[in-house]
């Protein structure tokens, strides 16, 4: 059990490792969190993201970066509504990142994802 338990946490951390960029642009970029407090955040969704992985009957965490990349925008999303009432009045993006809902903003960037993916001919190699 200790092995498996083992094996997941390096393939969550594996996922977590390749979504971070992602992950960073949405708290950074859409929900305008500064550098510092997106550290933290991200930290704690790692920790999240760990524990998730490792629910009894939980998928493989590679299956689980469409509930990651949620559980970021809905981080930046609390973050942004709670902290930056007087961005928003300012910030077009921001603003639209807030309208529009974390889910929404998920999916988008998974989109950027898999469009950045079949573009690198590396990839196409390993699907």
């Amino acid at each position: 059990m200790y092995s498996t338990f083992t094996g997941k946490n390096k393939e969550a951390a594996s996922v977590f490792g390749q979504i971070l960029p992602l992950i960073e642009r949405a708290l950074v970029t859409n929900y305008r969190l500064p550098p510092r407090e997106a550290n933290e955040v991200e930290q704690r969704l790692y920790d999240w993201f760990q524990r998730f992985c490792r629910r009894p009957g939980s998928r493989r965490p590679e299956s689980l970066r469409s509930e990651l990349l949620l559980m970021a925008c809905r981080a930046g999303h609390v973050y942004s509504v709670s902290r930056l009432e007087d961005l928003l009045a300012q910030d077009d993006r921001l603003k639209r990142s807030l309208t529009l809902g974390p889910e929404v903003i998920a999916i988008e960037i998974e989109k950027c994802l898999d469009r950045s993916k079949s573009r690198d001919p590396a990839t196409k190699d390993e699907s």
